[in-house]
């Protein structure tokens, strides 16, 4: 059976099942490079040496864009060996040999100093969205996670928080989602500065445990988009620096290491994927949260 053919017939049936921020993510990696190449193809003639070159020359200067792809092929080869489309005889082509680009460190991605980040966080007091820049900026928070925070997520008094859902925009409409791992759901500290200001905001907007730190309303104040939007207005017109937020992670991610904190720490709070199966045994303590967000506030407050 050719791979396209299998894909629109059987295969997405699968997606009923995910989240439609998923969903969304591997149509569109499918669409966009795995059905031009693959569509025509019949499964069983579909070898490792063909994807090897396939990864190694669609996708020399996009290594982000062959993991995801590849990461597609993958599951509807899986999907079709498991559903008997496969002659006896053939191996499943990705169970090994396949080399994938290598992720590049991208040193040169936008950020913010510590003095720029101080800069920011002094500029947006007051604004509708400072609750959102305080947590993406000093929890390296993705921009999903930042706008699905609601302030009973965050405990006042310790500055602990969990992230417990992220607020995507999927093909017209704001949507949210719940944590579905241990690295989304891995445990943060605020510094005692944001902890102090984050209080006096909840208090002036007699927040309820259940409102969004970022609105009232999912799909209008709480939308990510329109975020990020207003962000980067908002930093236009007051002079003041500015990155998208998806950038805040690479911002937190830089300046931690100024801080000298620990490379396991760092990689930990950000909940990368290499720390996963260690993470569900070894979640940084409260102890190690809070020295390593003291020498971050240390870091941005002296910049």
């Amino acid at each position: 059976m050719k791979l396209g053919t299998y894909y629109e017939e059987t295969y997405v049936l699968r997606y009923l099942s995910l989240s439609p921020t998923t969903v969304q993510g591997y149509e569109s990696s499918y669409h966009l490079h795995v059905e031009p190449q693959w569509a025509d193809w019949e499964m069983h003639e579909i070898r490792v040496k063909h994807i090897n070159t396939w990864l190694a020359t669609a996708f020399m200067d996009n290594p982000g864009g062959a993991e995801k792809a590849y990461k597609v092929l993958r599951q509807i080869l899986h999907a079709a060996m498991g559903d008997e489309e496969y002659p006896d005889d053939v191996v499943d082509p990705t169970t090994r040999g396949v080399r994938k680009p290598k992720m590049p460190w991208h040193e040169d991605a936008p950020r913010l100093s510590p003095k720029e980040v101080k800069q920011l966080l002094i500029g947006v007091v007051g604004w509708e969205y400072e609750p959102v820049v305080i947590c993406g900026l000093w929890l390296g928070l993705r921009r999903s996670e930042s706008c699905g925070l609601q302030w009973g997520d965050i405990d006042m008094r310790t500055g602990l928080l969990r992230i417990k859902r992220g607020v995507h925009y999927v093909k017209g409409e704001v949507v949210q989602t719940k944590t579905k791992t241990h690295r989304s759901m891995r445990l943060h500290m605020l510094p005692r500065v944001a902890v102090e200001r984050m209080r006096e905001i909840k208090r002036d907007r007699r927040a309820k445990p259940s409102d969004w730190i970022m609105g009232d309303e999912l799909g209008v104040d709480v939308h990510p988009d329109r975020y990020a939007r207003r962000l980067r207005a908002f930093c236009k017109k007051n002079g003041l620096p500015h990155v998208a937020p998806k950038y805040f992670r690479h911002t937190f991610r830089v300046n931690t290491r100024k801080a000298d904190i620990p490379e396991q720490d760092i990689q930990k709070m950000l909940g990368h994927k290499e720390f996963e199966t260690s993470f569900i045994y070894m979640e940084l303590d409260e102890d190690v949260l809070r020295e390593d967000q003291r020498a971050h506030e240390r870091l941005i407050l002296r910049a």
